[in-house]
Order: C-alpha cells, then sequence, then structure tokens
C-alpha cells in the first residue's frame, strides 16, 4: 500500500493518518498499541461511534512491524477552528470535556485537548483522533488542561468580553491563544468572574510564576473526584458564554437590502433552477451571508460549503447547518482566506485549496471585491475560475444605489466596473455565459460554465 500521509499528522508517536487511492486510513503504531486496546475493548469506542461522537473506524489489519491499520469514515469537509463560529468553537469545546468525563468512567483520560481534533458533520461536532485516549493513573492531573483553556476557553472568553475577531489570534498561534496574552486582553473585571479568574488569570500568573524557574516542581495529586470536578467547572464556563447581544455590520443584510420582492424572488427562482441544471456533487457559496442561497443549492448538491466573513452571519449559518445536514459553514475573510499554515506551511491547507467545488455561488458580492475591496475584475474572475468550472455572480453596477453608497464619490477609480470588462475577465475561465437581467433592478445575473 502506498502512503500518503496527512501532513498535520504527525505528532503523535501512537499513529498517524494516511491517503490511498482517495480512502482514509489511520495507522496504530506500537507505542500506540495497548491504549488503543483498552479503548476498544472498554467499550468506550463503541459507545461513543454510536453516540456520533468519534469518527466511524474499521479494523483491517495487523502489520508485520506490529502496527494495526484502521480504515476511517472520510468526511465531506474540513474546516479549523479559526474558521468556526463562536457556537461551533464552544460546542467543540463541550464533546470534548464530554468526552473526558466519559473517558473517565472506563479509567482512561484524553492525552491531548487540541481544537483540531475535532470537525463537523451534519451540523454535530465530532472527535477525530482515535489515539488520544489514554490509562487514567490515580491522582494524575489532567495534563492536556492548559492546552484545554489555549484552544477553547481562552478564545471564546475573548470573543465574548473583547471582540468576536479575536479569533483570528488562533490562526496566528496553531497552539491556542497564550494565556499571558488572553490575561492582559481581557478586562479587568473579568477578574471578578470567578471562573475566569481560575482558568484564566491565575493560570497565566502560574504560568509566569514557574516558566523562568528551573527547579524541578513537584505537581501536586489529583485524586479522580477533584479532576471530575474541573471538568464540571470547564463545561459550566463554556456552557454559560454565549455571543447572542453582540451586533455586527451583515448579519441582518437581508433585512435591508434595495430588492423589491419581485427582483428577490426572481433572483431565488433563477438560482434553484441553475443548481438543478448543473446538479453539482459540491457548492461553494462565497458570501453566504445567512444562508438564503446556500439552503436553495442544498436541495441540489451533495454538499455545501457556505462561507462568509461576518461572525454572527456565520453563527446562523451553523445554526442553519443542524437542519440542513449537508451544509458547512465557514467564517472567511475573502481579501484575507485562511493560508497554508503550520511546519513547513503544511499542517493547515488554506481555504483555498480546500474548496474545489462544481458550482460557485457570488451573490451580491463581487462588487464588495471590487470596491471595497480593490480587486481587478481580473482577479475576481481568477477566484471563481479556481474555485468551480460553473458559476452564477450577480453584478451590481455603478448605478446601484448599494455601489454609490459604497464608492463615496469615488467613481473615477473604478471605470473598469462594467459588465463587458467582467466578462471579458471571466472568458480565460468559462468558454459559455448568459446573462439575465433581474426585474425591478439595474443588478444582473451572470450563468457561467466551462462546457
Amino acid at each position: 500500500m502506498t502512503e500518503t500521509r496527512i501532513p498535520g499528522s504527525f505528532r503523535d508517536p501512537a499513529g498517524y493518518v494516511f491517503a490511498e487511492e482517495g480512502r482514509l486510513f489511520r495507522r496504530i503504531l506500537p507505542a500506540g498499541r495497548e491504549d488503543f486496546r483498552r479503548f476498544t475493548e472498554s467499550g468506550l469506542a463503541g459507545k461513543l461511534i454510536e453516540g456520533r461522537r468519534l469518527v466511524p473506524f474499521t479494523p483491517l489489519t495487523e502489520e508485520k512491524d506490529g502496527s494495526l491499520l484502521l480504515r476511517l469514515e472520510a468526511l465531506p469537509f474540513i474546516s479549523y477552528p479559526y474558521e468556526w463560529s463562536f457556537s461551533q468553537l464552544r460546542d467543540a469545546g463541550l464533546l470534548t470535556l464530554e468526552l473526558m468525563r466519559e473517558a473517565l468512567r472506563h479509567d482512561l483520560i484524553l492525552k491531548d485537548a487540541s481544537a483540531f481534533n475535532i470537525a463537523f458533520r451534519g451540523g454535530e461536532a465530532v472527535f477525530l483522533d482515535h489515539t488520544s485516549f489514554t490509562v487514567c493513573r490515580e491522582n494524575e492531573p489532567w495534563r492536556a488542561y492548559r492546552q484545554f483553556v489555549m484552544h477553547f476557553l481562552a478564545p471564546l472568553v475573548l470573543m465574548k468580553k473583547v471582540d468576536l475577531r479575536c479569533l483570528s489570534l488562533f490562526r496566528a498561534d496553531l497552539g491556542g491563544i497564550p494565556l499571558d496574552l488572553a490575561s492582559r486582553l481581557l478586562p479587568w473585571t473579568t477578574r471578578f468572574n470567578p471562573d475566569i479568574l481560575f482558568h484564566i488569570h491565575l493560570h497565566a500568573r502560574f504560568d509566569r510564576r514557574y516558566s523562568a524557574d528551573t527547579r524541578e516542581r513537584k505537581i501536586p495529586p489529583m485524586p479522580k473526584k477533584r479532576l471530575e470536578n474541573l471538568i464540571r467547572s470547564l463545561q459550566d464556563c463554556l456552557g454559560g458564554l454565549d455571543i447572542s447581544a453582540q451586533n455586527t455590520q451583515w448579519a441582518d443584510y437581508y433585512e435591508h437590502t434595495s430588492y423589491s420582492d419581485a427582483s428577490f424572488r426572481f433572483k431565488q427562482e433563477r438560482a434553484e433552477a441553475f443548481c438543478r441544471e448543473i446538479s453539482p456533487r459540491s457548492v461553494c457559496d462565497l458570501g453566504a451571508n445567512t444562508g438564503v442561497f446556500s439552503e436553495i443549492a442544498a436541495r441540489h448538491a451533495g454538499e455545501v460549503i457556505a462561507a462568509d466573513i461576518d461572525p454572527q452571519a456565520v453563527e446562523r449559518l451553523y445554526a442553519l447547518s443542524r437542519k440542513i445536514r449537508n451544509l458547512h459553514p465557514v467564517l472567511l475573510d475573502l481579501n484575507n482566506p485562511s493560508p497554508d499554515l503550520g511546519v513547513f506551511n503544511e499542517e493547515r491547507r488554506s481555504f483555498l485549496s480546500r474548496c474545489r467545488c462544481d458550482l460557485a455561488l457570488g451573490l451580491a458580492l463581487v462588487h464588495h471585491l471590487r470596491i471595497s475591496g480593490n480587486w481587478t475584475p481580473e482577479q475576481i474572475a481568477r477566484l471563481f475560475g479556481s474555485v468551480a468550472p460553473n458559476a452564477l455572480v450577480e453584478f451590481v453596477p455603478a448605478e446601484d444605489v448599494q455601489v454609490k453608497r459604497l464608492m463615496r464619490g469615488r467613481e473615477q477609480v473604478y471605470t473598469d466596473w462594467t459588465l463587458d470588462h467582467l466578462l471579458a475577465a471571466f472568458r480565460p475561465y468559462y468558454a459559455n455565459y448568459e446573462i439575465e437581467p433581474i426585474p425591478d433592478s439595474p443588478r444582473s445575473l451572470i450563468l457561467l460554465r466551462q462546457k
């Protein structure tokens, strides 16, 4: 078997994930055999799979080197923690704590608490790492506690207490948000919250005090009861966090548009007809907002990636994904999309390399790229041409009231913002196009096909 190891799967000496002929496998190395045996024979693995909390696997063979081979269920789309909504990150953290409590009942424990061990399937968080479970030894602390706070609690508290955009700090450090940085950024008043005081501020102070101390530290024992109380405290803290009161720029976009009922209905009907015609396996809705057109696409596609820049809009996409289970929300700024990150820039793949689809939607989007982002028409065409062989794009001309508001007296800068110029930019990528004017509107839909 020719193994193509997944670049992000190398840190755990117990095993790694690889692909072969489009299928996904995990190799359990000899160092991880005993822990994996306990994990499966205890009944925990089966219980988690049955409860849809763990990615299913099928044991295949035992290799000559003593390793075990598992066939894994492949997920349709993997997003990363810095691309999640607030509720996604919170639910991923709560799943991690739920698995910890369940593991303790089987005398096991999670040896790590990385947010990258979580993905989303059908609108629900699911655990990926089958080698994260190890034996829980009496009086040993949870060594992944600090990692949990850096990956889950610190970013969530910063998003709630400071700004939703604090999640982007996670992209700057894949190890999570450092505790000392989180403590400095949080308002002083958070020290009056016992949970935040203990898990972040005092935790950060403890780190500072002992990081420069070269003497050997004696770790105090932690009986299982105290460990359970710690997990319960973290669950209560995460479960009480929400950002429903925070307002953002685009979350209520469809409540304040210039469309008449007839024009918006036409746009929906034409989008549905085009999706039905293409019958795509996958769709990428760029600038999905709250998912009006993602929902239409999901009726005719295998999977829909719904990406938007607005954190509260992505919150609503996440809620929608629990009802429309083939929809995958992504927090994305096209002006600065998720790049290749990590060791050799290979651990975490860029968004644009993960969203190769059959159909791309760009509705009420490209005029923002041109005017607010100063993209050229050629760059806009390159974006859609690199994502999908078919595209549905909405052109909003300079005379539209929304475009006038964006230009604000800079009309002379955007003299190339014409339908003809944009069509010329699309021609290297799409052989055929149709123009359909939207009734009661100066806007038009462009239907693009490579064949």
